[in-house]
C-alpha cells in the first residue's frame, strides 16, 4: 500500500513537472514571438554620416606632401593627384566568385588585413572608394579634403586583393557615411563595402561578369573571344565626361522602342533608372501595370521614386517580363538628363565590359 502511495505521488509530481515545463514553454515560446515581431516590425536601415574623422583615436592626418601620394592641383569639388599604382595578376586572368547580390560584390583583403565585400562599381567614376567604418577599423591615414558628394579626402591603402590579382597604392577616397541596420534602436549591421570604380576598371583589357556561374574575370592581356558556340550582341561603348566633368560609362543599346546612349552601372540593385523627363520619352508604348511610391538607397542616401512596372521591356535582345523602372525627380542632383541602366536586367545572363575594343557584350538569352 505504502509503495502504491508513493507511485502515486511521484506520478504526480511528474505531472505537475511536466505541466510547469509546458507553461513556462509557452511562455517562452509567446515572449519570443512577440520580440522577434517587435524586432521585425522595428527594423530599419538608416544612412549615418559624420562630420569628420580627424579626431578619431588611431587615424593620423597626412601632409599634403606626405610620402604616398601628392596633390597636384586642388579646385572646387576637384583634386587632382599623382599616385604610384601598380595591378600584379598571377596570370593574365583573375576569376572570383561572386558574392550573393544583384550588384557585382566580390570579396577582396584590405592590406593583408581584414576581408570586406568589394562593389566593381562602374556607375563610380573613382578609382577606388572605402566608407568610415572600414576606415577607423582598419586605422588608415587620412588627408581631409571638400571634394563633393559627402566624400571626407584622401586616404592611404596600401594594397587591395581580389583573388589572384593585387593592387597596389590605388588613388582612394573615403566617404563619411555608411548605412547600417537597427533593431529596437540597437545597431546590428553596418556596411563595409568597399568600391572599386570606373578609374581602375578601365585598367583591364576587360571584365567578364557570369551572372549565371556567379563569378567575375578580370583581364589584362589579351581580348575577349566568344565562344563559337554561344550568341552574343554587341554594343557600342564609352568613356564620356558629364557636365559635371565626372566619368560615366556609357552604351548603346535598344531600350523599349529605340536605342538609346545610358550610362551602365555595374553597382547598381536595379534595371533603369531614370528621370521624369526621360521618363516621358521612355513611357511611350509600355503599358504600365502598377506605379507607387519608393525609396532606393543610394551612395549619398535614400532617394524618393517612383516605381513603375510596366508589362514588358525589351532591352537588346531580351524582353523583360513585369520590368521594374525607377523614376527619379528633375531636381536631382544628376540633373534633368539622367538616365542609368544596371544590372537587375542581366541578372540571368553574361556581360562583358571590353574596354579594349570599346564594346558591351551581352550573351543572347537562348545561348
Amino acid at each position: 500500500m505504502r509503495k502504491k502511495t508513493i507511485a502515486i505521488i511521484s506520478l504526480g509530481a511528474f505531472a505537475a513537472l511536466c505541466w510547469t515545463f509546458i507553461i513556462f514553454f509557452s511562455a517562452f515560446i509567446t515572449v519570443y514571438r512577440v520580440f522577434k515581431w517587435t524586432a521585425k516590425s522595428t527594423e530599419r536601415i538608416v544612412f549615418v554620416e559624420k562630420a569628420n574623422l580627424e579626431s578619431e583615436p588611431g587615424i593620423s592626418v597626412l601632409d599634403s606632401n606626405n610620402t604616398f601620394f601628392k596633390v597636384i592641383r586642388n579646385e572646387p569639388n576637384r583634386v587632382y593627384v599623382k599616385w604610384e599604382t601598380d595591378i600584379n595578376l598571377e596570370c593574365p586572368k583573375c576569376r572570383v566568385k561572386q558574392l550573393g547580390s544583384t550588384r557585382v560584390r566580390v570579396m577582396g583583403r584590405l592590406n593583408n588585413n581584414k576581408n570586406y565585400p568589394v562593389v566593381i562599381d562602374s556607375g563610380c567614376s573613382a578609382h577606388l572608394v572605402v566608407n568610415n567604418v572600414v576606415v577607423l577599423e582598419n586605422g588608415l591615414d587620412i588627408l581631409p579634403l571638400k571634394v563633393g558628394l559627402k566624400m571626407g579626402g584622401f586616404c592611404y591603402v596600401a594594397k587591395i586583393e581580389i583573388g589572384d590579382m593585387a593592387i597596389t597604392s590605388p588613388p582612394c577616397f573615403y566617404a563619411l557615411t555608411h548605412y547600417e541596420k537597427q533593431v529596437l534602436g540597437l545597431t546590428t549591421w553596418k556596411e563595409k563595402d568597399i568600391i572599386l570604380g570606373l578609374g581602375l576598371m578601365q585598367k583591364f583589357k576587360y571584365i567578364l561578369i557570369d551572372n549565371i556561374n556567379s563569378e567575375v574575370e578580370f583581364c589584362k592581356e589579351g581580348s575577349f573571344r566568344a565562344d563559337s558556340n554561344e550568341s552574343w550582341s554587341q554594343y557600342p561603348m564609352s568613356i564620356e565626361a558629364d557636365s559635371q566633368n565626372v566619368s560615366r560609362l556609357m552604351v548603346e543599346i535598344p531600350i523599349g522602342t529605340e536605342e538609346r546612349k545610358i550610362i551602365f552601372d555595374t553597382g547598381a540593385e536595379g534595371g533603369l533608372l531614370v528621370t521624369e523627363k526621360i521618363w516621358e520619352t521612355f513611357s511611350a508604348g509600355l503599358k504600365v501595370v502598377d506605379e507607387s511610391p519608393d525609396r532606393i538607397r543610394m551612395r549619398d542616401g535614400w532617394k524618393e521614386v517612383k516605381k513603375i512596372i510596366v508589362e514588358k521591356l525589351t532591352v537588346g535582345e531580351e524582353s523583360i517580363t513585369n520590368a521594374t523602372i525607377y523614376v527619379i525627380s528633375n531636381n536631382s542632383i544628376f540633373g534633368t538628363n539622367f538616365s542609368l541602366l544596371g544590372m537587375y536586367y542581366f541578372a540571368d545572363t553574361v556581360v562583358v565590359i571590353d574596354f579594349g575594343r570599346k564594346l558591351f557584350w551581352v550573351r543572347n538569352p537562348q545561348s
